[in-house]
């Protein structure tokens, strides 16, 4: 399907790879929506920043609602430089901008209202003034001469006001907001430190103690660095490792590894604070009388050292012998080499990276006496062999032979034959315990021909896909056309079973009806529903007049048929007329010639109540 761009006439494909929401623009549209949603983005944050009503705003709308004229000196933006400015870039003097007819700074909305187009120089001319008058321009000068323009943009610094956007002084366009700091701004109009403190703590001129308490502190525009509270510039209340190590862990049942392997009965203690990225527990110890010269240590091996030594450590690893990264329980640790860590760790392996189990008849020791697994190395010889990957086929019977779907169906888009002739089809092949592709015709030849005196030929007419028919036995047997009872094979009258047999439809609702009727049943071929009906019975029906439980006789144009069951047109049509008039409907005489149904009483009211002249 080709639909076309909404934003231009190119026709293009919504959908080139087939899924996901249907596209409206053009690939080359569609890139320069998706920097324009950046830009509109960009500018919704900036405003949120100011605490004021604002809503996404695209530039193109308001653009086009202006007509490319910028509101400050009523000029029209050049077409060349009518587009979608990527962020980063570089801006021309005479390109379009959006800008905010009031200022964010004085309380104005981010809104389509409070929107305008302009100039870059006019809106860096303007600034945050609510009310500019634009320099007069010459009528002999062309509005867009762009070395007139550039020119008189390095006199904005003196035009402008010399306030921030949050209304405090400022130097210049490059310094930090804060006052009495003369460090260039990085983020937000602030400097590093001061941007550092703001996102932190909420404000720029407090930052935390430098010992650790969690004290705020205020300090001077111009201080960089750390700063202690008055009395804590020496450490001396340091916890220590044991407390730290005590006050940090939570007890848990031990693992159902530890207990079966290595007979551990009490609990795992589980350490609550920070963890690396590995997954153990971490804490940092700290140096009395000193700052910052403390160590980052795993909890497991500080809480074996602290019972056994920190010489029991060294050059060794330290093993959870319940298998839980964060315990921290010294009767649950072993300080061990690397190699039996290692060794121990490939014994919790049951599987091999591709998912095969490491059992009895998976796995065999190669020459550095590593586990090796006897599924990947099949694989490994079949793509060595065939040329691609082993994939196993699911409709193999076979649980001990393994076949390849690829290979399979290679050699099934081949016609192969059976030593006897018999094309291997998928009507004449089957599959024995072994896997092994078996002839259909050559295994019933088997019993047939010594029967029968002809080899088995499949009937391509056999209505049972479960039973098989020979084709030969079926032309050589005398044609049957009637049922033991007399009854005529016909198409009403036939049915065939699951395995292939015919039955006479006729006997079996014999079986029923005789014994309550009288009659045998006579299939009314002219039954309007998929139900059967005896001929025998309507025709006796038919001969005493039938009445609805309302009266109205069931003629041949008062009877429909719905679901196998008889109704009364005329008691629908009251129905419906007493729906919307109030009353049943009455049929009028005079209208049966013209053969269009009147309701005689609908006629009086309406002859009643026109007016007379």
């Amino acid at each position: 399907m080709i639909v076309k761009c909404v934003d231009c006439p190119t026709m293009f494909d919504p959908r080139p790879s087939g899924r996901g929401p249907a596209r409206k623009r053009c690939p080359e549209h569609r890139d320069l929506r998706k920097k324009e949603l950046a830009r509109a983005r960009d500018a919704l944050l900036r405003a949120e920043e100011w605490g004021v009503p604002a809503e996404l705003v695209f530039a193109s709308d308001v653009f086009e609602r202006d007509r490319w004229i910028c509101h400050i000196c009523n000029q029209v933006i050049p077409p060349e430089l009518r587009t979608v400015r990527e962020l980063g870039g570089k801006y021309e003097p005479l390109a379009p901008v959006v800008d905010h007819e009031k200022p964010l700074s004085k309380g104005g909305t981010h809104t389509l209202d409070n929107c305008r187009a302009a100039h870059w120089s006019c809106n860096a001319r303007k600034y945050n003034a609510e009310q500019y008058s634009p320099p007069a321009v010459e009528a002999d000068k062309p509005v867009a001469d762009l070395e007139s323009v550039e020119a008189s943009i390095p006199s904005l610094a003196s035009t402008a006001p010399k306030t921030t956007t949050r209304g405090r002084p400022r130097l210049n366009a490059g310094q930090c907001a804060v006052e009495e700091c003369i460090r260039p701004a990085k983020t937000a109009r602030l400097c590093q430190p001061h941007y550092y403190r703001q996102k932190t703590f909420g404000d720029p001129l407090k930052q935390v103690c430098g010992c650790g308490c969690g004290e705020l502190v205020r300090v001077a525009p111009s201080h960089k660095g750390l700063f202690y509270v008055p009395g804590h510039g020496v450490q001396t209340n340091v916890t220590s490792p044991a407390e730290k190590l005590r006050a940090g862990v939570a007890l848990r049942p031990v693992s159902e590894h530890g207990r079966e392997r290595h007979g551990l009965t009490d609990d795992c203690q589980i350490w609550t604070g920070p963890k690396s990225p590995q997954g153990y527990g971490r804490a940092y110890i700290a140096v009395p009388g000193q700052k910052r010269k403390g160590k980052s240590v795993q909890t497991h091996r500080l809480a074996y050292a602290l019972v056994h030594g920190e010489e029991s450590v060294l050059g060794l690893t330290v093993d959870h012998l319940c298998v839980v990264p964060l315990c921290c329980n010294p009767n649950h640790l072993e300080a061990v080499t690397i190699a039996e860590n290692l060794r121990r760790a490939g014994e919790m392996v049951r599987a091999c990276p591709a998912g095969h189990p490491y059992d009895e008849d998976n796995t065999y020791y190669g020459l550095d006496e590593h586990r090796r697994c006897h599924q990947c190395n099949t694989d490994r010889y079949h793509l060595e062999v065939h040329g691609h990957s082993f994939v196993p086929d699911p409709t193999n019977q076979s649980s001990k032979r393994r076949r390849c779907l690829v290979c399979r169906e290679l050699s099934e888009s081949k016609p192969a034959f059976c030593p006897a002739g018999h094309e291997y089809t998928a009507e004449n092949k089957a599959l024995d315990s072994k896997g092994k592709r078996v002839c259909l015709r050559c295994r019933l030849s088997r019993t047939h021909l010594p029967q029968y005196g002809h080899e088995f030929v499949p009937d391509p007419d056999n209505p049972s896909p479960k039973r098989r028919r020979c084709l030969t036995c079926r032309e050589n047997a005398p044609a049957v056309t009637h049922c033991v009872n007399g009854h005529e094979f016909t198409e009403a009258t036939t049915k065939y079973r699951s395995n292939g047999q015919r039955n006479c439809v006729i006997c079996r609702l014999n079986a029923k009806h005789v014994p309550k009727h009288n009659h045998e049943y006579v299939i009314d071929l002219d039954n309007p529903t998929t139900q059967r009906r005896c001929l025998t019975c309507r025709f006796a029906k038919e001969s005493v007049p039938q009445f609805c439980p309302a009266g109205h006789e069931f003629s041949p144009d008062n009877t429909y048929y719905k679901d196998g069951g008889r109704n009364c047109r005329e008691c629908g049509r009251n129905r419906d007329h007493w729906n919307r008039h109030g009353h049943e409907f009455v049929r009028d005489p005079a209208s049966e010639p013209t053969g269009k149904r009147v309701c005689l009483t609908c006629k009086e009211r309406r002859s009643r109540a026109e007016p007379t002249i």
